[in-house]
């Protein structure tokens, strides 16, 4: 029985029960029993297995002594009484003598248990047996369960018949049979998943056969689309030609004489061609025959983008041209599958229609090789080793993208194109021969660099200068020597920007400027130097330069933050703009002779037959090119010298909102916005939204676009005013016309009409965006500018209508009183001596000759007649309120105005306010119109309309002034410093400048000849010459970062006591200005409405206003 007990436990004691074992437990435990079995078994064998003599006889003498006290029978009683309280002491009872002496064993004195060492370790003795044996872990009993049972059964139990053998071995093979069972099953789930993954493999392929199709297809769309996007260029020009003639037709119609009129002629016939006047010559049109010297630049803009390429897998080869018979010198593209122009060594250039794959023509017209070449929407700058740049207008071009009249050529073009092994098929001759614009001359070298942005063009040559050039005029602005530039920061010894010759032989391909590229009035230029200088093109001075190549510098590309170049010294590396140091730099193993880069990637031609590519999001570098593919089956394609890289998007600004994850998260919520704004909108439009589940929680709506333009007006200071980025400009300003367009609707749709309040708060949100940000968004600043001309003229119409309906009681009076002449503060005394000349009847020829005589140093002079024309000044008069209210949309619209005396005092500000706050809270003093103040008379705050091109704000008042015939005129240059001239202006700059009495301009300097007109109100000026030198009129320190020494420290009205010192001002610094001041020459006037100031370039002026006063000045040079 015991021996039984012990066979069946033997199966379990291992530690490795059967799983079915553990899944089917019984609800009476009989785990007590199984612990009395293994007790049993481990007594028995002890005391009578065969080592049972060798036992130690301190064992058999305290089994002795037990037996003697078992025997008796109080004892027993009270052992069998206790043992039937539990079903295991139960079958104790009814064991034999033995079995009692081995529970008394169980019982341990304690000083048998005072040996036992303490517990130190906190692992317990099981779990040091899984550590010891790895093969019994979980994961191993899982596996090998049933193997190692058997095994164990096999090893340490032998059947036997003394212990059951038959039994054992039926056992055993009801355990094969499950196991085979199991095995059976296992086999039916590897063929069910083997078919799972063909099946997932066959959809696989499917889809990737779907995916071509659709790749086809969306290949096809694309070539529709360019097709029809030509067509419809063309046609547009065709209507832009048919318009012209109609409007030339009304023109010599409208010019024509009547029937009356011509009698009284006569014949023209009997007249010699000389007697008809100069200015009918000029109104007949002019003939066909007879070109112009230089062809107007027009750009066309891509109406679409291509997406084709963004589903291509990266580094995948889309298609392979063979362009040209030697070396390709230069290329670059539009877009993708766009136009791509190259150039070779061959002397030909060549235009490329990608999406078709054809050869559109050849551009002739340069001596020599194109060396550098760049391609922008439809305009096309080259520039060749003639030392010529030739300006091209592609859309011009005699292409049909349909490839020809008949079908034949269509497969022709096509065979030829999708077998590169075929000669490809020539252009039509003659098909550029009306592409070429006009031709820039002015190096004396070959032209190795040039980048264009607009109008403004920026080369370099051999010759070592960079030449800044404007397109719209054809013509040079000014000449950059970089030579000269190094010889200054030498000469200054400020920064390091001397020339560095780096001491190795760059080798022919080591041009003396290697790249460059313009953004605005900022150009950064590579040199053979290995140094990458910043210039500024407002001063034509060098900003900053970036030392670490020591190789000559062949290309570079910068963004709103970093810089990235390459050079021959076998490196790329990235600078920040913002410090100037180098941000990251990596090194290949050859020169670097192209790169380009995105967001991205960078990519880099590096004198190998693949072109390197370095993602900047993950850190690694790859290669694309023929030479991967191409090094696999034997051949040796050429080394890539140029390369291109352009997304989708490259008409945009390189500040891609993407760059910063704020900025994409806050656009995304503005998305969001505008479409909730556009389906309550159609809403609108079909009728009730709540009927067709469009309702809009406007309060929600408006409550995240403030959040948003708050979010984004946060950012505006977080940059100085002039260098915040295109994207949050852009979004501020989309921002508030989604704004506009909520009030709108939410108007409409309540009232049907708009009320005072909401119009008061539409113009106020599209004026701030167009002063803010310039109206940089998605719709721009010309859309902006026309809503609020359509806006005042719907509303003057309203107007109209509501004051005829109205009874004259109830109309609203407004204002019709002018400005008060009245000077508070009274006028200065002025020195006959210093007076400066009053002159009128002056012409053109004679203002000429006055500006550049003396050596190009005029003085200031006044002329009294320059404005006589001017409608401000007779039947639009200025100095009327109600009139400019009218002209600013009944006083809406929005102008900065400067709060404070002088931009130069402290606690001087700015803010934004509407036309007739200005007028009523600065301006407008009735109250004090008997009242004569001084200068100690307490004041209200001056505010100042100062230096604001009001004009380009509000048209309307544009029409009221005229520019004079002055401004046209050949004046010199600066007469000391030429750096301090500013960039040519093809049309002056015009300014407003409004405010009340006591206002000023302080001692400052500007870069432009200056006329000043007087419009309103009286002005006193005082000028110095800008030969008086920087100690007389110490120029002020920068501020903030931005450059002031246009600015004097010198405060002519402290000086001369009409105002009062300053607390930081000492009195013996005071004094000590005024002798500084004494013998120095200097001019003074007062103007009048209808004076007009001539102030020179370099002249030191202070304006101070003493009446109300509005004034014009128009900066030419």
């Amino acid at each position: 029985m015991v021996g039984h007990r012990a066979m069946a436990d033997q199966e379990n004691h291992y530690g490795f029960p059967d799983d079915a074992a553990e899944e089917d437990h019984s609800i009476i435990s009989t785990r007590g029993l199984e612990a009395f079995g293994r007790k049993v078994t481990t007594t028995a064998t002890h005391l009578m297995g065969p080592n049972a003599e060798s036992t130690a006889q301190h064992y058999q003498s305290a089994m002795a002594e037990v037996h003697k006290q078992l025997k008796r029978p109080t004892i027993q009683r009270s052992v069998f009484s206790m043992a039937r309280t539990t079903p295991t002491d139960m079958v104790r009872a009814k064991l034999s003598t033995a079995e009692i002496q081995h529970r008394a064993l169980t019982h341990l004195s304690d000083e048998l248990l005072s040996n036992i060492p303490d517990n130190d370790n906190s692992y317990s003795l099981f779990q040091g047996f899984q550590a010891s044996f790895p093969e019994l872990t979980d994961e191993g009993k899982k596996h090998r369960r049933r193997v190692s049972r058997g095994r164990k059964l096999l090893e340490e139990t032998p059947a036997t018949p003394e212990s059951g053998g038959a039994k054992h071995l039926s056992h055993l093979k009801k355990e094969k049979a499950a196991m085979m069972h199991e095995f059976e099953l296992l086999g039916v789930r590897k063929n069910m998943a083997s078919s799972e993954i063909r099946e997932i493999d066959n959809k696989i392929a499917n889809l990737h056969g779907m995916r071509r199709i659709i790749l086809e297809r969306l290949a096809g769309l694309e070539q529709e689309e360019a097709l029809l996007e030509h067509d419809i260029i063309d046609v547009e020009g065709r209507l832009e030609e048919a318009q012209a003639l109609v409007d030339e037709a009304e023109a010599i119609a409208k010019d024509s004489p009547s029937r009356d009129e011509a009698d009284l002629v006569g014949d023209a016939d009997d007249h010699e061609p000389g007697f008809m006047s100069q200015s009918v010559y000029e109104k007949l049109p002019s003939s066909s025959n007879s070109t112009p010297s230089r062809k107007p630049k027009k750009v066309h803009r891509r109406k679409s983008m291509p997406i084709l390429h963004e589903h291509f897998e990266a580094g995948s080869s889309i298609r392979e041209i063979r362009a040209h018979k030697d070396n390709v010198t230069a290329l670059d593209f539009d877009a993708p599958f766009g136009t791509m122009v190259t150039a070779a060594l061959d002397d030909t250039v060549k235009v490329w229609d990608l999406n078709a794959g054809r050869c559109m023509g050849f551009l002739e017209g340069h001596a020599a090789s194109v060396r550098a070449l760049q391609v922008e929407d439809n305009i096309l700058a080259t520039g060749s080793a003639d030392a010529t740049i030739k300006l091209w207008d592609l859309s011009r071009a005699l292409y049909d993208p349909h490839g020809g009249q008949d079908k034949e050529g269509e497969d022709d073009d096509a065979i030829a194109f999708e077998n590169p092994d075929d000669q490809p098929i020539d252009p039509p001759e003659g098909s550029m021969a009306d592409c070429a614009l006009f031709t820039l001359q002015a190096h004396v070298d070959e032209v190795t660099a040039l980048h264009f942005r607009g109008d403004v063009l920026v080369s370099g040559s051999a010759d070592k200068t960079l030449r800044h050039w404007d397109l719209e005029k054809g013509r040079c602005v000014q000449t950059l020597d970089v030579m000269w530039a190094a010889a200054q920061a030498t000469a200054t010894n400020t920064t390091d920007s001397s020339w560095r010759p780096t001491g190795r032989s760059q080798g022919s391909s080591a041009d003396f400027v290697g790249a460059l590229q313009v953004f605005e009035s900022a150009l950064a230029c590579g040199t053979a130097d290995g140094m990458v200088r910043l210039w500024d093109l407002r001063s034509g001075q060098v900003h900053r330069s970036l030392v670490g190549h020591t190789g000559a510098v062949t290309c570079l590309q910068f963004d709103d933050v970093h810089l990235v170049t390459g050079s021959l010294d076998r490196s790329v590396r990235i600078w920040d703009l913002r410090t100037g140091s180098i941000y990251d730099a990596y090194a290949y193993d050859n020169p670097i002779t192209s790169m380009m880069f995105d967001a991205r990637r960078i990519v880099s031609a590096a004198g190998e037959d693949v072109v390197k590519v370095y993602d900047k999001v993950e850190g690694r570098q790859w290669d694309c090119g023929a030479g991967i593919a191409e090094a696999e089956e034997g051949k040796t394609p050429a080394i890539v010298e140029r390369e291109q890289a352009r997304g989708a998007l490259r008409n945009q600004l390189q500040e891609d909102a993407h760059a910063d994850s704020e900025a994409s998260a806050v656009g995304q919520l503005l998305g969001r916005q505008a479409k909730l704004l556009r389906q309550s909108l159609a809403a609108s439009r079909g009728g009730d939204a709540t009927d067709q589940g469009y309702e809009v929680d406007h309060a929600l709506v408006q409550r995240r676009l403030d959040d948003i333009a708050s979010i984004v007006m946060c950012k505006f200071y977080a940059y100085r005013y002039d260098r915040v980025p295109y994207y949050w400009r852009g979004l501020y300003t989309d921002a508030l016309v989604l704004m506009t367009m909520r009030l709108t609707v939410r108007e409409l749709r309540c009232r049907h009409r708009v009320s005072d309040k909401v119009m008061d708060e539409v113009v106020e949100l599209l004026d701030r965006a167009l002063i803010t940000t310039g109206g940089t968004g998605s719709l721009g600043a010309a859309w902006i500018e026309e809503t609020l001309q359509v806006l005042q003229a719907w509303h003057c119409a309203s107007n109209a209508t509501n004051d005829a309906q109205e009874p004259p009681a109830k109309r609203q009076r407004t204002t019709s009183a002018t400005f008060a002449g009245r000077e508070p503060f009274g006028r200065p005394v002025l020195s006959s001596e210093r007076t400066c000349p009053r002159h009128h009847g002056w012409t053109l020829d004679k203002f000429e000759e006055y500006m550049n005589a003396q050596e190009g140093r005029p003085r200031p002079v006044v002329f009294t007649d320059l404005m006589r024309d001017w409608p401000a000044l007779s039947e639009n008069p200025w100095n009327r309120q109600d009139y400019l209210l009218s002209r600013t949309f009944d006083g809406r619209r929005l102008v900065p105005v400067e709060v404070g005396r002088s931009y130069v005092d402290e606690g001087w500000g700015q803010e934004l306010i509407p036309f007739r706050r200005f007028l009523e809270q600065y301006v407008s003093d009735p109250e004090s119109s008997d009242r004569q103040d001084t200068k100690d008379t307490p004041q209200r705050a001056v505010g100042y309309l100062a230096q604001h091109n009001l004009f380009h704000q509000v048209p309307a008042l544009r029409n009221d002034i005229r520019i004079p015939d002055f401004c046209w005129a050949a004046v010199p240059r600066h007469p000391t410093d030429p750096a301090k001239d500013q960039p040519l202006v093809d049309v002056p700059h015009l300014n407003a400048w409004f405010g009340p009495a006591r206002t000023i301009t302080p001692l400052h300097t500007d870069g432009y000849h200056n006329l000043l007109c007087q419009v309103v109100g009286a002005k006193y000026v005082r000028l110095y010459p800008p030969w008086c030198g920087a100690r007389v009129m110490r120029p002020r320190p920068p501020e903030h970062g931005v450059d002031m020494s246009n600015t004097s420290a010198l405060d002519v009205g402290v000086l001369e006591g009409w105002d009062q010192r300053p607390d930081d001002l000492g009195e013996e610094a005071l004094e000590e200005m005024r002798r500084d001041l004494e013998g120095v020459e200097y001019w003074e006037c007062v103007l009048e409405p209808g004076d007009t100031l001539v102030i020179p370039i370099g002249w030191w002026h202070y304006v101070r206003s003493l009446s109300i006063s509005f004034s014009v000045s128009f900066w030419w040079n």
